[in-house]
C-alpha cells in the first residue's frame, strides 16, 4: 500500500525536493560541449559550472538554496544557462543567487527570486544576459558588475532591488530594452566609461538612473517616468559625468527630469521633458549643451545654481512667446526659465498648491530670480521636437483649485466683513 502511495506521489510530484548534488553529478561527468536537460522539479543546494556546457530546464525547474554561497556559479568560459527558476533564500547581506566569472557565457530565460543580489558578475567579460526576470525584497542589486566588459544585458524584468543594474569599473556595456521598477536606482553607473543604455524603461524609482564619474555614456531612446518617490528623486542625474550623449528620451512626471551636478561637456538632444516638477536642474555645472528638446507642463522648466556657462538654445517651451516674422522656426521672443516658483515653494512648499495661479504669475513677474540662476533660450523653437500625446486634465485641475481657494478667500473676507 506505502509502496503504491509512493508511486502515485511520484507521478504527480515528479523530482520535488531532490538534491542538488545529484544534479553536480552530471554537470562533472559532461564533456565539454554537451548538453544536459535538467527534468521539471525543484533541487535543493547549490552546483558549480567550471566547463563550456549548455544547463537547459526542461518544464518548471526550481534551483533552491539557502546557504551562503551562490545556488549558481559559473566558472571559466562559454557556459549556457537557461529556461531556469533560481531562488536564493539566505539572509547575509553577500548572498547572491547567481555568480559569474569568466567569459563569453550565456544566461537566458531565467527567473530569479532573492533576499540579497540576484546576478554577480566579477570580472567577467562578453556575458549576454536575457529574457529573465529577477525580483528582490530591496536589499541587494538586481545585476551587479565589477570591472566586467562588453556585456550585453537585454529584456531583463528588475524589481524591489536596490540598484536594478550596478556598473562599477565596466566599460563597453548595452543595457537594451530593459523594465526597471520600485529599486532605489535604476540603472547605476559608477566611474564606467563607453557604455549603453538604449530604449530601456525606468520608472517609480527613488532615481531613475544615475551617471557618476563615467564618461562617453550613450544614453538612447529610454523611458524615465515617475521617478518621484522622495525629495531626492530625479529621471536621469549626471553627477561629475562628462562627454554623455542623452537623445531621443522621455522625462515624465518625475520631481526633477534631468539633475546635472558637477558635470561638463555633456550633450541634450530630442529628449522629451514633459509635466516634471523641475524639468532640467543644473548644480555647479558648466559647459554643457541642450538642444531641440521639448519642455512641455513642468512645473519649473530650468533652473542653474552657480552654473552660468551652459548653452540652452533651440529648445521647445510651451511657456514660451512665441513670434516669428521671418518664418524661420525659431521665435524672435528669446524665452526666460525664470525658477521663481521653485525658490518660492522650497520655503513654503504649501505653495505648490498656487501653480499657475495669476497672482503667482504677476509676482514672478514683478520679482526675478537672481540673474544666475536664469537659464535663457536666444531662439526658442516655434514647433515641438517630438510628438506629445498630453492630457490637460492636471493643469485644469490645478486653475480649477487656485480658483476656488481666491473665491474662499474673498468670500470669508466678504462674510467677515458683514458679520462686523
Amino acid at each position: 500500500m506505502y509502496y503504491s502511495l509512493f508511486l502515485l506521489l511520484s507521478f504527480f510530484f515528479p523530482a520535488v525536493s531532490e538534491a542538488a548534488s545529484t544534479l553536480q553529478s552530471k554537470i562533472d561527468e559532461a564533456p565539454n560541449g554537451a548538453t544536459i536537460k535538467i527534468e521539471e522539479g525543484e533541487y535543493e543546494g547549490t552546483v558549480v559550472i567550471s566547463k563550456p556546457i549548455i544547463l537547459e530546464g526542461t518544464g518548471k525547474v526550481l534551483l533552491r538554496s539557502c546557504e551562503d554561497e551562490p545556488v549558481v556559479t559559473i566558472l571559466n568560459k562559454g557556459v549556457t544557462l537557461k529556461n531556469i527558476k533560481v531562488e536564493h533564500c539566505g539572509n547575509e547581506k553577500d548572498d547572491t543567487a547567481i555568480y559569474v566569472t569568466g567569459s563569453h557565457h550565456t544566461l537566458d530565460r531565467l527567473h530569479i527570486e532573492t533576499k540579497h543580489f540576484g546576478m554577480r558578475l566579477d570580472k567577467a567579460n562578453d556575458v549576454t544576459i536575457q529574457g529573465s526576470e529577477i525580483i528582490g525584497i530591496n536589499r541587494g542589486n538586481g545585476i551587479d558588475l565589477w570591472k566586467s566588459n562588453r556585456n550585453k544585458l537585454k529584456n531583463l524584468k528588475i524589481t524591489n532591488v536596490s540598484d536594478g543594474i550596478y556598473l562599477e569599473q565596466s566599460n563597453e556595456n548595452t543595457l537594451y530594452g530593459n523594465n526597471i521598477k520600485k529599486s532605489r536606482y535604476g540603472m547605476h553607473l559608477m566611474f564606467s566609461d563607453d557604455n549603453i543604455l538604449d530604449e530601456n524603461v525606468s520608472n517609480l524609482n527613488t532615481t531613475g538612473t544615475e551617471l557618476m564619474e563615467s564618461k562617453r555614456t550613450v544614453v538612447h531612446n529610454n523611458q524615465f517616468s515617475s521617478n518621484n518617490n522622495s525629495v531626492n528623486a530625479q529621471g536621469l542625474l549626471l553627477y561629475l559625468a562628462s562627454e554623455t550623449e542623452v537623445t531621443g528620451n522621455e522625462f515624465i512626471s518625475n520631481r526633477v527630469g534631468i539633475f546635472i551636478e558637477k558635470a561638463e561637456n555633456n550633450r541634450l538632444e530630442f529628449n522629451k521633458i514633459m509635466d516634471n516638477f523641475t524639468g532640467v536642474q543644473f548644480l555647479k555645472s558648466n559647459g554643457n549643451n541642450a538642444v531641440n528638446n521639448t519642455f512641455v507642463g513642468n512645473v519649473n522648466d530650468a533652473q542653474a545654481i552657480e552654473s552660468s556657462n551652459n548653452q540652452l538654445n533651440g529648445n521647445y517651451w510651451d511657456a514660451a512667446s512665441k513670434v516669428d516674422v521671418n518664418g524661420d522656426g525659431e521665435s524672435d521672443i528669446v524665452y526666460t526659465a525664470d525658477p521663481y516658483f521653485l525658490t518660492l515653494t522650497a520655503d513654503v512648499p504649501e505653495y505648490q498648491l498656487f501653480f499657475q495661479a495669476p497672482g503667482i504669475i504677476m509676482l514672478q513677474n514683478m520679482l526675478k530670480s537672481p540673474y544666475e540662476q536664469l537659464l535663457i533660450d536666444s531662439a526658442p523653437l516655434m514647433d515641438m521636437t517630438m510628438k506629445v500625446e498630453k492630457e490637460q486634465s492636471s493643469r485644469l485641475i490645478l486653475w480649477c483649485m487656485s480658483a476656488v481657494m481666491i473665491v474662499a478667500s474673498c468670500s470669508l473676507f466678504i462674510f467677515g466683513r458683514k458679520r462686523r
